[in-house]
C-alpha cells in the first residue's frame, strides 16, 4: 500500500482548498480540460440528458476513483471533497486515525472517505464500509477492490435486520440517497427528480459487530472472522441523510460498551433538521459530548449546534461526539 504521511497529505489539502476558495480562472487554468469537460457536462449536458457520466479521478492521497459526474465533480476535479466541513472532516481524519486502527465509514457513498481511511489505518488496519444505495455500492466495490484491508458490504445500517425500502436519486442527486425521504417534500429538484424505490437489507451494527468479532448475535448470519481485526472499531463516521437515528439506536448496546468516536453529519434548516437533532440528542443521553472540528482539525466543544453552525454561515457540518 502506498502510504503517504499525513503533514505531506495536509499540506496537499492546503492547496487544494487554496484552489477551490480561488478565482475561477485560477481553477480553470489548473487544468483546462478536465475543467472544461466537468463544468460543461453539469451545465450543459446533464440538464438534457439527465443522466451521470462515469469518470476517473485522482484523490490528493493518491487513490485511483471512479466517480460520477456531475454528483462527483469536486472529486474529479480537485481529487478531494472541497466543501468547508469535508475538508475539515478530512483533517480531523489525518489527524486522529493512526496504523493498525479500525474505521468504520456508515454511508461510504462512491469511498472517499473510506480510502482516505484505509490509507491512514495502513496495512494492519481495517476499514468496514456499508453502501445501502445498489448503484453507488457497484461504484464503491469497485473502488475498494484494490485495498486489501477494506470491507465493503451492501446494506442499511439501521435498527432493524430485515429487508427495507430505500430510495435512489438521479446522479446529480445521489448524496441524497437514504432509507428516508427529505422532508423538504416540496422542493423542486424532489418533484423533478423522483427517487427509485429499491429494497435492501437492513443491518443493526449491534448485530454485525457482535458475530463479525465473535460474540452471540441475534441476526443469524454469517461473515468470515478473517475478514475482521481484532480490535473494535474506535471512530465510525455516519452519513445517511436523516437516517442517523436508526443506525444510532441500531448500535445501542456497542456504544454503551465500547463508546466509540462518532462523526455525523449535521443539518440546519426548517424541516431539514428534525432528525439530526433527534441522533444528538440521542448520543447525549449516552453521555456523549458534543464538538465541532476546527479549521486545524482539532476539536472544540460545542453546546449549541445550530447557533454555532448559523455564525459559521454553514447549513452542514460534520460533528464529532465522543463519551
Amino acid at each position: 500500500m502506498n502510504q503517504a504521511a499525513p503533514d505531506i497529505l495536509l499540506k496537499k489539502l492546503d492547496a487544494i482548498e487554496r484552489l477551490a476558495r480561488g478565482s475561477v480562472l485560477g481553477r480553470f487554468l489548473k487544468n483546462p480540460l478536465r475543467y472544461v469537460s466537468a463544468v460543461g457536462y453539469w451545465r450543459l449536458i446533464y440538464p438534457l440528458r439527465k443522466r451521470g457520466r462515469f469518470a476517473r479521478a485522482r484523490t490528493f492521497f493518491c487513490a485511483e476513483m471512479e466517480v460520477v459526474l456531475p454528483s462527483a465533480t469536486e472529486i474529479f476535479l480537485f481529487g478531494a471533497k472541497t466543501h468547508d466541513s469535508e475538508i475539515r472532516l478530512a483533517r480531523f481524519l489525518m489527524k486522529n486515525l493512526r496504523p493498525g486502527d479500525t474505521f468504520c465509514d456508515v454511508g461510504a457513498h462512491f469511498g472517499y472517505f473510506t480510502l482516505l481511511a484505509s490509507q491512514l489505518v495502513g496495512e494492519n488496519g481495517r476499514v468496514i464500509a456499508f453502501e445501502a444505495s445498489r448503484s453507488t455500492f457497484g461504484i464503491l466495490k469497485k473502488n475498494t477492490a484494490q485495498a486489501a484491508n477494506v470491507t465493503a458490504l451492501h446494506r442499511a445500517a439501521s435498527d432493524e435486520n430485515k429487508t427495507l425500502v430505500f430510495n435512489e436519486f438521479p446522479a446529480l442527486f445521489s448524496e441524497y440517497n437514504s432509507l428516508i425521504l427529505p422532508e423538504i417534500k416540496n422542493a423542486a429538484w424532489l418533484k423533478n427528480n423522483p427517487p427509485q424505490r429499491i429494497e435492501v437489507q437492513g443491518q443493526r451494527l449491534d448485530d454485525f459487530f457482535a458475530q463479525s468479532y465473535g460474540v452471540t448475535s441475534s441476526y443469524p448470519v454469517t461473515y468470515p472472522a478473517s475478514s475482521f481485526p481484532v480490535t473494535y472499531p474506535g471512530l465510525i463516521k455516519i452519513d445517511v441523510e436523516g437516517a442517523e437515528p436508526q443506525v444510532l439506536r441500531g448500535m445501542e448496546q456497542f456504544l454503551k460498551t465500547h463508546s466509540p468516536t462518532l462523526v455525523m453529519e449535521y443539518l440546519t434548516g426548517e424541516g431539514q433538521n428534525e432528525a439530526h437533532r433527534e441522533a444528538l440528542t440521542f448520543a447525549q443521553s449516552l453521555d456523549y459530548q458534543i464538538f465541532r472540528i476546527k479549521k486545524d482539525g482539532s476539536l472544540e466543544p460545542c453546546e449549541d449546534v445550530e447557533t454555532a453552525m448559523r455564525e459559521a454561515g454553514l447549513s452542514s457540518d460534520n460533528l464529532v461526539m465522543k463519551a
